[in-house]
């Protein structure tokens, strides 16, 4: 199963959502398909600056129907993504939500079973998990302005939107539920570290971006843990998963042959080469410095 949040208003469209695979190795007490991310997938592909497409249900059928769209889009980039799903045969095992992220105009449509549907909020995936969810979020708790620096020099505040706190609070919840749900024997969702995927409308391109993020070890006995979820966001898009401890990370393509690649690099600069190597992606995120 999987649990993919969207929301879609004037001030802000955004996806939210966690990467685990369930698959049928689950079942085997040996099963270490979690912890070393081969059963990991970007839930929600940015296939452009302008369409975002997350999907849950049977892997394989959706996740193609994704790459064929791709495809589509590269030859015709006038075309309607959302009626493209919509028409596609076979793919009743599936749901979708597609983010448009035109001009002055954000869409959000939830496709299942050849309807789609336009919305302003709306989940695909684990219904339990989707009303977990909702009972351990909490209220916003953030700053009530943001503060933006024009090419001038001069500062603005500008307030925080209520589509800007709700991002906030869905991303939280979402990391809480991912780690909540670690160690469980048949977990349906799931993320690498609590590594949640988030997409948004960025404030500086007005492209839809995968976002960064980046932890460290607050432990006198760990003091050089911690890992950076980087982001490619220019032509090949996805995301990269870099743990500076282990010397490891991993890197989830957009529609690439495999979901998710187990990295070995003695520094996250080599990562970084590794991943522009071997699958033309410019990672790009905080470092531990």
């Amino acid at each position: 199963m999987s649990l993919v949040i969207a929301h879609a208003q004037d001030d802000i469209g955004f996806m939210v959502g966690d990467t685990l695979l369930s698959h049928e190795h689950f079942h085997l007490d040996n099963d270490i398909g979690p912890v070393n991310g081969e059963f990991h997938s970007l839930k929600i592909q940015i296939l452009n600056g302008a369409t975002a497409v997350a999907f849950a249900g049977h892997f394989q059928t959706a996740y193609q129907s994704i790459c064929d769209l791709d495809a589509a889009l590269k030859c015709a980039p006038d075309l309607d993504p959302v009626q493209w799903i919509a028409d596609r045969q076979g793919l009743e095992q599936c749901e979708f939500l597609v983010l448009l992220n035109r001009p002055y105009q954000k869409q959000l449509f939830r496709i299942v079973d050849h309807k789609a549907q336009q919305c302003e909020r709306a989940y695909i995936g684990d219904q339990n998990e989707y009303h977990r969810l909702s009972e351990i979020r909490r209220p916003y708790e953030g700053p009530l302005v943001r503060y933006s620096q024009s090419p001038d020099g001069s500062v603005s505040a500008l307030p925080v939107t209520e589509g800007e706190r709700e991002f906030d609070v869905i991303s939280d919840a979402m990391e809480a539920l991912t780690r909540e749900r670690v160690g469980r024997k048949h977990p349906t969702i799931g993320a690498i570290s609590g590594c949640v995927i988030r997409v948004v409308d960025a404030r500086i391109s007005r492209e839809l971006e995968y976002l960064q993020a980046v932890e460290v070890s607050h432990f006198p006995w760990e003091p050089r843990s911690g890992f950076t979820l980087l982001a490619s966001n220019t032509d090949r898009r996805g995301v990269g998963v870099y743990f500076r401890s282990g010397h490891r990370g991993f890197v989830l393509p957009v529609c690439g042959d495999d979901t998710c690649v187990a990295l070995s690099e003695p520094t996250l600069e080599s990562f970084v080469a590794a991943a522009r190597n071997r699958f033309g992606m410019d990672l790009i995120g905080g470092t531990w410095e």
